[in-house]
């Protein structure tokens, strides 16, 4: 009797030690578990409010421009923009812009320029502010101060469409006007792009004794490399119906016909079905020499004619279809 109840209270003890050794084990092998666990700490999105933005003085803003943090270069480029294109920071800058003081002239430029161009601000509404009516007149106000300004030679380039005198800072209020420009064409139309700036600017090719003002738009296709910012400018005024009216009505663009007669890649005869004879082809080439009333009737009735082939032989003066000549 005595063995059996030691039997039963070893068993009993060893039971117990079993349940708190089971615990300890799986307790262990937990604690185990979350040390060694890679644990991806999410970080507390920071929502900053309009109120936030406003208390950040420029020296805050400067130094968080200048961070390692693309994040914060980006929110604090943002701010900056955004403080510089509402109230009156932003009549102070087209202020800046149209002003005789070239210092002052040539940092709203700069400035004007980093808010339309940088990409970070590319996606913002930023750039919206800067197309209105009368940010497109203090940019033409500005071109037409420049005016005055060509009277020193800084190119030796010679070029029908780019001005030996143009000054330095030009150059970046007309990449200015060329970003801002394609999307509102009628605000720039407003402003006197062409009334007021475009008909004084000093072409080449429309100053001196044989002037072509006229051609100035056939120019700007033909010589496009010689001053590519103007020549996307003119590009885009020409392909916009109200621009190209205005060209016109200022004397810088023929009308369609004289275009199609001057255009440099025209050609004098089409072939129709001709492919097996003498096969389809443009004459290229720069045309920029004044013909006489009999050559330019001459160049009309050739692209009246009209030449046909069946193919298999020879083109020969029968195959010429061509309207009769009328004195």
């Amino acid at each position: 009797m005595a063995d059996r109840m030691s039997d039963n209270l070893l068993w009993l003890c060893l039971g117990v030690s079993l349940f708190f050794a089971v615990h300890g084990i799986v307790k262990d092998l937990r604690q185990v578990r979350e040390l060694t666990e890679i644990k991806h700490v999410k970080r507390e999105e920071r929502m900053i409010t309009e109120g936030t933005e406003e208390a950040l003085n420029l020296d805050t803003l400067q130094k968080l421009s200048e961070s390692t943090s693309h994040d914060l270069r980006a929110a604090a480029l943002r701010i900056i923009a955004e403080r510089s294109t509402k109230g009156e920071t932003r009549d102070m800058l087209l202020q800046d812009l149209v002003s005789r003081d070239k210092s002052r002239r040539d940092k709203a430029l700069n400035a004007l320029y980093f808010l339309v161009s940088n990409r970070a601000l590319s996606r913002t509404s930023i750039c919206s502010r800067l197309r209105d009516l009368p940010a497109y007149t203090a940019l033409i106000n500005c071109l037409c101060n420049f005016l005055d300004e060509h009277t020193e030679e800084t190119s030796s380039t010679v070029s029908p469409i780019l001005p030996k005198t143009r000054p330095l800072g030009e150059k970046k209020a007309l990449k200015i006007l060329n970003i801002v420009l394609q999307e509102n064409v009628p605000a720039a139309l407003e402003a006197g792009i062409v009334s007021r700036w475009l008909t004084r600017y000093p072409f080449p090719c429309a100053t001196g004794a044989h002037s072509r003002r006229q051609d100035v738009v056939i120019l700007m296709k033909t010589w496009w490399s010689d001053d590519a910012v103007m020549s996307a400018i003119f590009g885009t005024l020409s392909s916009h119906m109200d621009g190209a009216k205005q060209l016109r009505k200022f004397g810088l663009m023929g009308s369609m016909l004289e275009e199609n007669d001057q255009d440099e890649y025209d050609s004098d005869v089409w072939m129709v079905d001709g492919e097996d004879t003498a096969g389809s082809w443009r004459v290229s080439g720069p045309r920029i020499q004044q013909r006489t009333v009999e050559e330019q009737a001459i160049r009309r009735r050739r692209r009246e004619a009209m030449v046909l082939s069946e193919g298999g032989r020879a083109l020969g003066s029968e195959d010429i279809i061509q309207i009769p000549v009328t004195q």
